[in-house]
């Protein structure tokens, strides 16, 4: 089937952590506030208990014990946040992507760009993998035919999910687009990469098939 929309775009640290934000909400904050009414409940059972008979253990131990997982329900997305932004920030957003919608499944390719490092040119040869010397033959050769080249420095991951096979839906923040795909993963699509007519048609891509 014919491409509907290609879309390039980057993430910036705080685009990712904006995604991050966002798949919590949509899919965790229902169930941590479900959670966190059983643990009041519990709570003021536990208190009720140690009020009526201080001397009975129960109360204090399922009352701590309440206490402390309702505190580490809220605790630990900050902590997995704050972790994965010093992580950001350290090993830096350097990946691309080229996002495809289908009629029938959407391609992303991931563009790894690695780290600046020294290069070099070899030649293979009958002899093996020789290094290609600057002023040699093979690199006037090479100069003359850039096309003989191959880079070897870029790495391309595709992932393509077949809308007959996945749960997608298509969210909006502010500055980020959102593309949720089997309650488990996000991509996000900032809205600075895209042109005022890239956006509609993305928004439309979505919502034309009942996705968002």
């Amino acid at each position: 089937m014919s491409e509907i929309v290609k879309i390039k775009y980057n993430n910036t640290p705080e685009e990712i952590n904006a995604a991050y934000r966002a798949f919590q909400s949509k899919y965790t904050l229902r169930r941590k506030i479900i959670y966190t009414i059983v643990y009041v409940i519990v709570i003021v059972l536990s208190a009720d208990l140690i009020i009526k008979n201080p001397t009975n253990p129960a109360g204090y131990f399922a009352g701590g014990l309440a206490v402390g997982i309702l505190i580490f329900n809220w605790i630990k997305p900050v902590i997995i946040e704050r972790k994965m932004m010093r992580s950001l920030e350290q090993l830096g957003t350097d990946e691309t992507y080229e996002m495809r919608l289908y009629d029938d499944r959407i391609e992303i390719e991931t563009d790894i760009i690695p780290e600046e490092a020294e290069t070099e040119i070899v030649a293979i040869t009958t002899s093996g993998v020789v290094k290609v010397e600057e002023g040699s033959d093979a690199a006037k050769e090479i100069a003359e035919h850039p096309e003989l080249v191959r880079d070897d420095t870029e790495k391309v991951e595709k992932t393509v999910y077949k809308l007959a096979e996945t749960e997608i839906c298509m969210g909006e923040g502010k500055d980020v687009l959102f593309v949720f795909v089997n309650r488990s993963y996000i991509h996000a699509v900032p809205k600075r990469c895209l042109s005022d007519s890239e956006y509609l048609e993305f928004k439309a891509y979505f919502e034309d098939k009942s996705l968002t």
